[in-house]
């Protein structure tokens, strides 16, 4: 083994490791079983640097027998790849969030956009994933620098019903979020624009409030395992995930990702109307009102809160 480290919880600056095969394959196993990545960003940065060293040394098909044995989300093993290859997180190592999820967050700003950050203290180790993409966005939006759509062509070898189209478009939309996107049809499609009507911005505020406050006594009660497993690190990144992990974790005396069909809470509610109002998609909008609708003739008690929220947050369309 030609490596300095004594064991893979390192805080030392550098994260070049060389090791023999077994001795990575061991110093890596136990950090991926347990989904505990590291304490600090540096410690997080080493564990990237041998995830990076053994994607380098192993062929494909090893890779993919080691993610499973692992259980961990091919994904998520890319991530922390693409942290391991961002020089400018090395540079600011003490800056840095202890969390791999506010990490790759930070990773995705250009640079310009890091160097803002760092100089306003947006960047500390104390920082989550959802608070720094909030500052993201929001600084794109004041600069008039929002993103532009990249157009897609969608080929499709039979015909489908609009039912089936919105199902896929769900489908391929879990996907996207990863990468920070949503997938909306042309038709539905809104152009954003600098001046956002502050109406709805206030609205959306307010629900994320209520959302973060309904669902922090269940974020307590998490497992550090099953944080990880999800992703989230404060209660505010529960707000990020996708609807389905968010509602298996909000389901009433349910284990996380179990699979016993248990009732969801008025949390579920409140972040089905958020996603509502996050939405420029006229079709994706109706499905959320259509999933409101059925919830509340599959569970009776939800009904009040569910009229309520679309009372008070639901668009005319």
């Amino acid at each position: 083994m030609v490596c300095q480290f004594r064991d893979w919880r390192t805080r030392m600056v550098s994260y070049a490791c060389f090791m023999d095969p077994q001795v990575l394959w061991r110093k890596l196993k136990i950090p991926l079983i347990e989904k505990d990545y590291g304490n600090t960003a540096a410690e997080v940065l080493q564990t990237c640097a041998l995830v990076a060293q053994y994607a380098d040394e192993h062929t494909p098909d090893q890779i993919k027998e080691f993610q499973k044995q692992v259980e961990i989300n091919p994904q998520v093993w890319s991530r922390l790849i693409a942290l391991h290859k961002d020089k400018r997180l090395k540079a600011h190592v003490e800056r840095l969030p202890r969390s791999y999820t506010a990490l790759y967050a930070i990773s995705r700003m250009r640079d310009e956009e890091f160097e803002a950050a760092v100089q306003q203290g947006i960047i500390h180790p104390e920082g989550s994933s959802h608070s720094i993409l909030k500052w993201t966005k929001q600084n794109r939006l004041t600069a008039g620098e929002a993103v532009q759509p990249w157009r897609c062509l969608v080929v499709f070898e039979r015909d489908i019903d609009e039912d089936q189209f919105s199902d896929m478009q769900l489908a391929m939309n879990k996907i996207a979020n990863e990468y920070g996107a949503k997938l909306i049809a042309e038709s539905d499609y809104v152009p954003v624009k600098s001046g956002t009507d502050k109406g709805k911005q206030d609205l959306i505020s307010r629900l994320e409030f209520e959302t973060v406050t309904l669902a922090t006594p269940v974020f307590l009660r998490m497992t550090e395992r099953d944080k990880s497993r999800a992703g989230v690190d404060q209660p505010e990144d529960l707000l990020t995930v996708d609807m389905i992990t968010f509602g298996s974790i909000m389901r009433t005396d349910a284990k996380f990702f179990a699979s016993g069909r248990n009732s969801y809470t008025p949390i579920y509610v409140y972040r089905l109307a958020l996603e509502y109002l996050k939405t420029d998609s006229r079709s994706q909008r109706f499905n959320y009102k259509r999933r409101l609708k059925q919830l509340a003739e599959t569970q009776p008690d939800l009904k009040d809160s569910i009229d309520q929220v679309m009372k008070t947050y639901f668009l005319s369309d």
